[in-house]
């Protein structure tokens, strides 16, 4: 069977979203690839950039069927119906060279849920999300009332099937013209091999992307509004080897700023 580059991605994400609202489970990912070749006939190969393109259709067709558990009235069975569903779902592992160079990690959708309820999202809210993806984090609003970002091509197309407006700028220098009452992201984590990234408010450079993004972002939100950032964390195990990590003079520096230009109220 000779693999494919160009797949039906609309008729892909249809079908997962029928199966996974049935029930069905898809116990690797595997799994939902010879599902994929048996019900399009298009071979998927482990790694291959079709692999990929398969892997962003099955994350759209996740979010879709996530936005239909939302229940505004019971967060709690929400949550355990996006747990539920994350046990049902293969697990997305292919990085193309695009994914690489741009960090672009997704959210979990149970943490997704959760970010957003902690941002205390309403329906009249209005969202700034830099780094979009597929729109995870933007399960329970209505379109009409988000700023939307997302510098990959292929996932702006994906959010725009959704109902979103999307533009596709560096998120790193990109501010929209309007004030928010919410700012929620999940931008790619780390460092980007030769590059280093300007602060907001003229505080210097780092190397770090994800602190880059939530200083320039932070900056759409109204008074009283609220933010939800999810940023890299150290991977150090021990206190003391995390306490180390923390205290690198980029880090103790964002997290300064942080406190010192917003209202913190966890971390």
């Amino acid at each position: 069977m000779k693999e494919k580059t160009a797949i039906e991605k609309p008729a892909i994400a249809e079908y997962f979203s029928s199966q996974l609202s049935q029930g069905v489970r898809f116990g690797s990912i595997a799994t939902a690839r010879k599902a994929i070749e048996q019900e399009f006939g298009i071979k998927v190969s482990a790694g291959s950039r079709t692999a990929k393109a398969v892997d962003e259709v099955i994350e759209l067709a996740l979010v879709k069927v996530a936005r239909g558990l939302i229940n505004a009235e019971d967060p709690l069975k929400t949550w355990d119906l996006l747990l539920e569903l994350y046990d049902r779902q293969p697990r997305l592992g292919v990085r193309s060279s695009t994914s690489v160079r741009q960090q672009a990690y997704s959210t979990a959708l149970p943490i997704a849920y959760l970010a957003s309820t902690l941002a205390g999202i309403s329906p009249t809210s209005t969202i700034y999300e830099p780094t979009a993806g597929n729109g995870a984090l933007l399960l329970g609003v209505l379109p009409e009332n988000c700023t939307v970002n997302e510098l990959n091509p292929d996932r702006a197309a994906q959010l725009r099937t959704q109902g979103f407006s999307v533009t596709g700028h560096d998120a790193t220098e990109y501010l929209p013209a309007d004030l928010h009452d919410v700012v929620i992201m999940n931008p790619p984590f780390g460092r980007v091999k030769g590059k280093r990234f300007r602060l907001a408010g003229d505080a210097g450079t780092t190397s770090q992307i994800d602190q880059a993004i939530a200083l320039q972002s932070l900056q759409a939100i109204k008074d009283g509004g609220r933010a939800v950032l999810i940023l890299g964390g150290k991977p150090e195990i021990t206190q003391s080897e995390r306490s180390e990590a923390y205290n690198s003079l980029e880090t103790r520096r964002f997290f300064y700023l942080l406190h010192q230009q917003y209202k913190v109220t966890n971390h």
